[in-house]
């Protein structure tokens, strides 16, 4: 199967970049990593809520929300400058420790790669150049180019119409089940990275691949690929 895929094609946030970033300078307590990820799942649990119910607005939009309720909910009064300084974080987030090298490897096996993301285009691309690793992404597609969120099917058909390929040449990559559920029913290959989750729900579509971190899963890849 590995062997048909021209294209790996990553998540962002929590996937490449690491998402504790965005609550690193709020206040105790919430200057921790398991408030950051809940923060961003929240954004994207309204985000897909949109998406169901036929709106859409920028996924800045939701993190905001999600923080100013956090934070007017533990009784802080002056919520807007901590806001703003989650926000601000958003756009330099880094990568996870183990993905420069293992995107290195993957454009050295052959593959090329891509990003479909939650993000707006244009600032999941300035993240990433902030990250240091937006040379190695030929095509990063945002949820502003379908004006909805995954896992919707459109937003997949989308990435892959933009970056110029077919579902079954290209494999999404991605730390959240429901996003490898919709990338298979979307007719991608589908690995998964563990980092998060570490199990999946038995009725998430299986994905084809999987691993602890980025570079396991590209290890997998590598050695399935003829390229």
């Amino acid at each position: 199967m590995a062997a048909d895929i021209e294209w790996v094609v990553f998540d962002l946030n929590g996937t490449v970049l690491d998402p504790s970033g965005i609550s690193a300078e709020l206040p105790e307590p919430f200057d921790t990593e398991s408030v950051a990820l809940g923060l961003l799942d929240e954004a994207v649990q309204q985000a897909m809520v949109d998406t169901a119910v036929g709106q859409y607005r920028p996924f800045t939009q939701y993190l905001r929300a999600a923080l100013t309720r956090r934070l007017l909910l533990a009784g802080i009064d002056t919520v807007q400058p901590h806001v703003e300084t989650a926000l601000d974080a958003v756009g330099r987030l880094r990568a996870f420790p183990e993905v420069p090298a293992a995107l290195d490897a993957l454009r050295r096996a052959g593959f090329r790669v891509a990003a479909i993301t939650n993000s707006v285009t244009g600032s999941a691309e300035a993240t990433l150049e902030s990250a240091g690793i937006g040379d190695y992404f030929e095509s990063v597609v945002g949820s502003d180019q379908a004006r909805a969120y995954k896992p919707a099917a459109v937003v997949y058909e989308t990435g892959l119409a933009r970056i110029g390929t077919e579902p079954s040449r290209a494999c999404m990559v991605a730390a959240h089940g429901w996003d490898m559920h919709g990338a298979k029913a979307a007719g991608m290959v589908t690995a998964w990275v563990r980092r998060k989750e570490g199990m999946l729900l038995d009725t998430v579509n299986p994905p084809d691949f999987s691993g602890g971190d980025v570079a396991e899963v590209g290890d997998h890849l590598a050695g399935h690929s003829s390229a």
